[in-house]
């Protein structure tokens, strides 16, 4: 699995607006061939905001590249704030509460 990050700056007040910009991107993305979840994140104590999106093949993730990269301008700008890095990862480790795995 591959995972793609984004780190965002945001104006305080613009955080409806940006928490809307980034569900209707993550909608967006969540449409391409190997998309396999996404989160959008807020900061609890600044005005930056983190994207986590999961990708089944690195292929997957390399293909959306250019339309995530669209998307993820489109958003920051939409509430006022910016990009400031996306990163491409290959998962490593995974693990999940014992309450969340299957049975």
């Amino acid at each position: 699995m591959f995972a793609r990050t984004g780190v965002y700056e945001f104006p305080e007040e613009a955080r409806d607006e940006t928490v809307q910009a980034f569900r209707d991107a993550l909608d967006q993305i969540s449409d391409c061939s190997g998309f396999r979840g996404g989160w959008f994140l807020l900061a609890c104590d600044s005005d930056r905001a983190l994207t986590l999106t999961l990708w089944e093949t690195r292929d997957a993730m390399e293909a959306s590249r250019v339309k995530a990269s669209r998307l993820r301008s489109e958003a920051a700008g939409r509430a006022g704030g910016g990009v400031v890095s996306a990163e491409e990862f290959e998962v490593a480790v995974e693990t999940m509460s014992r309450d969340l795995a299957a049975p």
